[in-house]
């Protein structure tokens, strides 16, 4: 009876303790979670290396020659003898237009010095006989001279002789007049001949220099006039990466300095060096345009194709350093999670130069020193809690 007492009431007992303990239990296991259980984190150490500060920039592929390639004529479009995407040399021919009325002003301009000509040939003749009738009036007139003193002849005879002489040099210098028009209608016909024959040729249209068709903007039959654009020409061989940067690294900025340029589906960047540096910055982006030259281009490119540089700004090297990654910040600046004797600690570094992975540690942490990170990028550790490398 007594025992069968005692069993009851130590059941009674435990029954009103089980949820005492259980809450004791609980509560135990979370501080266990919560305080001293080790927390799992990313092990980084502060190590020396190199920092390369970068800058990126977003472009366009572009030429350092082009041309807006037309005829300085009006006319119209006979043939465009080269599509876009054609490869052209210099001198080449592209397009010509109509030249049945340059022909036939040509052959016009033909006739003309040729009659210029034969008109010519006929004065010449003329003036040959003007000269020797001069010749003959001359020795006629000083021999009636000759006569005259003498008494030999009456003065009327001798005053014939003079007026035949003057008759004769009349003749010639009218002759020797003609002549000298007609040499210059022979000048004004063949100078006439000479532009249309420039003519003939101005409606060929050539290439510049050697390059690529990018535009084909007019066809045959249409009307052209003179600055009108037929094609749109392309030196390859001489391409830049127009790319715009942030104004703020105008100082970090300079000629020749590396680069490397990503097309869009390459997977290795084409390496290039910095050739200009614009002078003005746009007032509404504030960024600046900076030209990148390839060293090589083993790949097809088209003229405005997207491409992206990063210019290399710096280089230094056995800096120390640690990952931009495990840095964090608050109202005071950043910060990073260390070891301190097993336990999560937080520290202050002075930083430096900061690069496209890596900040530059002045001051604050030693090499060796091991930075922690929460598994998740950014998350916040409990200062003070064990840790444990994951």
């Amino acid at each position: 009876m007594r025992v069968g007492v005692a069993l009851r009431r130590a059941l009674r007992l435990a029954r009103r303790l089980v949820w005492p303990v259980a809450i004791v239990a609980v509560v135990l296991v979370t501080l266990w979670f919560r305080r001293w259980s080790p927390v799992a984190v990313v092990v980084t150490p502060v190590e020396r290396g190199e920092i390369v500060v970068e800058t990126f920039g977003r472009g366009t592929v572009e030429s350092l020659r082009e041309a807006e390639v037309g005829f300085d004529m009006s006319g119209r479009l006979s043939a465009v003898l080269v599509d876009e995407g054609a490869r052209v040399t210099l001198g080449q021919d592209l397009a010509r237009l109509e030249t049945e009325q340059a022909q036939a002003d040509l052959r016009s301009a033909q006739t003309g010095i040729a009659a210029a000509r034969s008109s010519l040939r006929r004065l010449a003749a003329e003036e040959t006989r003007a000269r020797a009738v001069l010749a003959t009036a001359e020795r006629e007139d000083a021999r009636m001279a000759a006569l005259q003193a003498s008494g030999a002849v009456p003065a009327r005879e001798r005053d014939e002789a003079a007026d035949r002489l003057q008759l004769a040099r009349a003749d010639l210098d009218r002759v020797l007049a003609q002549r000298a028009e007609a040499t210059r209608g022979v000048d004004v016909a063949a100078g006439g001949a000479e532009q249309r024959r420039v003519a003939m040729v101005r409606a060929t249209l050539l290439a510049p220099f050697d390059g690529l068709i990018t535009r084909r903007l007019r066809e045959p039959g249409d009307t052209v006039a003179v600055g009108s654009t037929v094609l749109r020409l392309v030196d390859t061989a001489q391409v830049v990466v127009a790319a715009a940067v942030d104004e703020t690294v105008l100082s970090a900025l300079a000629v020749d300095q590396p680069a490397a340029i990503w097309f869009p589906g390459d997977d290795v960047p084409v390496p290039g060096r910095v050739s200009r540096i614009a002078w003005e910055s746009d007032r509404q982006t504030h960024e600046l345009v900076v030209e990148i030259t390839p060293e090589r281009l083993d790949r097809r490119i088209a003229i405005g194709q997207r491409a992206d540089v990063r210019v290399e700004l710096a280089r230094r090297a056995d800096v120390l350093r640690l990952p931009i990654a495990a840095l964090h910040r608050d109202a005071a600046g950043a910060f990073v999670y260390v070891d301190r004797g097993g336990e999560i600690a937080r520290a202050r570094p002075r930083l430096g130069v900061t690069g496209a992975d890596h900040v530059e540690v002045l001051d604050g942490l030693v090499e060796g020193d091991r930075v922690l990170s929460a598994p998740g990028a950014g998350a916040s550790l409990p200062v003070g809690r064990r840790w444990e490398a994951r």
